[in-house]
């Protein structure tokens, strides 16, 4: 537990977003208290600031480890955090924009149970999270956002009269348009000392891969067929280059090459060969995408690995997945051809315990095994899927069909 002076610094405090609240620089002169100026005395306890006096302060910020904060934008809770989590420092802001600023040198305290869980594609919220709610107004005005890795969001949730957190507590997860969605995190407001709770899902990180945020999203353009693929796009953003694996990767000052004009973002590279891909996060939309040279054919594809152009036959991504320690033994029918990805890195590439069968009927039967949480095998699909069976093994398992979660019935049933 730390209980020690505030630092005084003089800065401004980024309250108004998540990405400003993941990207916040902690640079700034340091200040002197004045008659005027009043420090907040505090102490953080794990995953709970406890304050003694807020003095001059009238806004905070606890971030936690594992990028998740909780924002006080205007008033003075005695307490404030997130039960399961740890704090990893404490910023109090005035309206003046002066600034203190604490870090929790005891990280490897304790935090409890957690009061906001994830799966990969839903939220549960329970009452718990809301430390900073000794009492409740008459009317209380709340709203619950879900955020996804794909970068885009989804309003689940605005209400005006719940008297308690029991109005903003429960299973959240998309729906609609983004149904199946991964959730990065879960944004909760209430207008109780304007407080926002931005909760990340440990999850999301195996398919944010080389985004820095969920505001980001990645571009491929890999080699469908045998021969060289020259390419050139340009972005109304910034664009920088991303290495997933040996063979998933851009090689900015070799054969890739990022330029700026503006606003505007433009790349030029060279790829080829089946499995073999160029990778680039991107902050903004692609107004042109043209292939300039070579005779190979190629697949583009965009956020949770959707297929947004492809000049081969059309190609899925199949991931099977465990969930848990244990062993998974499975088998699924294709009508079509399938072929094992050995590239997608160590966790995720089919390995020489699975194997393709030709039936001989234009089918092909693919036998795998898999096991350990997070481990898996990924397959490029042509064709339908016209079976799945879970052969042996008694661990939890995900299948993955570009980028969404699907149980065995929704991925046959969709052909």
């Amino acid at each position: 537990m730390s209980d020690r002076p505030l630092r005084n610094t003089r800065r401004t405090f980024l309250a108004s977003s998540a990405l400003e609240a993941l990207s916040a620089a902690t640079t700034g002169a340091t200040a002197a208290a004045t008659d005027e100026t009043v420090a907040p005395t505090a102490t953080v306890d794990c995953s709970t600031v406890s304050v003694d006096d807020w003095g001059s302060a009238r806004s905070a910020r606890a971030v936690f480890e594992d990028g998740s904060f909780v924002d006080v934008g205007d008033g003075t809770p005695e307490t404030f955090g997130a039960s399961g989590r740890v704090i990893e420092s404490v910023t109090f802001a005035d309206f003046d924009g002066t600034e203190w600023t604490t870090t929790n040198d005891a990280t490897d305290c304790d935090p409890g149970e957690k009061s906001v869980t994830f799966t990969d594609s839903r939220a549960t919220v329970r009452p718990g999270q809301f430390q900073e709610m000794d009492g409740y107004p008459g009317k209380l005005i709340s709203q619950v956002d879900l955020h996804f890795v794909d970068g885009t969001s989804q309003e689940k949730v605005h209400l005006d009269g719940p008297q308690s957190p029991d109005g903003i507590t429960g299973v959240y997860r998309g729906t609609g348009e983004y149904a199946g969605k991964v959730v990065e995190a879960i944004e909760i407001f209430h207008d109780l000392d304007y407080v926002t709770h931005y909760v990340r899902n440990p999850a999301a990180e195996q398919y944010l891969l080389g985004k820095d945020t969920c505001q980001e999203r990645l571009i491929e353009v890999m080699g469908a067929t045998e021969g060289a693929v020259d390419y050139e796009f340009t972005v109304e953003g910034p664009v920088r280059a991303v290495t997933l694996s040996d063979g998933r990767g851009a090689s900015p000052g070799g054969n890739d090459a990022v330029s700026t004009s503006g606003d505007a973002t433009t790349v030029s590279g060279s790829t080829g060969n089946p499995g073999y891909s160029d990778v680039y996060a991107v902050g903004g939309p692609i107004t042109d995408f043209a292939q300039t040279g070579g005779d190979g054919d190629y697949v583009r594809r965009e956020a949770e690995w959707r297929v947004v152009e492809d000049t081969a036959p059309a190609t899925d991504l199949l991931a099977v997945v465990a969930t848990e320690q244990g062993e998974v033994a499975y088998e699924f029918t294709v009508d079509g051809t399938v072929r094992p990805i050995g590239n997608v890195g160590p966790k995720r590439s089919a390995a020489g315990n699975d194997e393709v069968t030709d039936n001989g009927d234009a089918t092909v039967t693919v036998s795998g095994f898999t096991g350990n949480a997070g481990y898996g095998d990924t397959y490029a699909v042509t064709g339908d899927v016209t079976d799945f069976t879970r052969t042996g093994g008694d661990a939890a398992v995900r299948i993955d069909y570009n980028g969404h979660e699907r149980t065995p019935e929704e991925l046959v049933s969709r052909h």
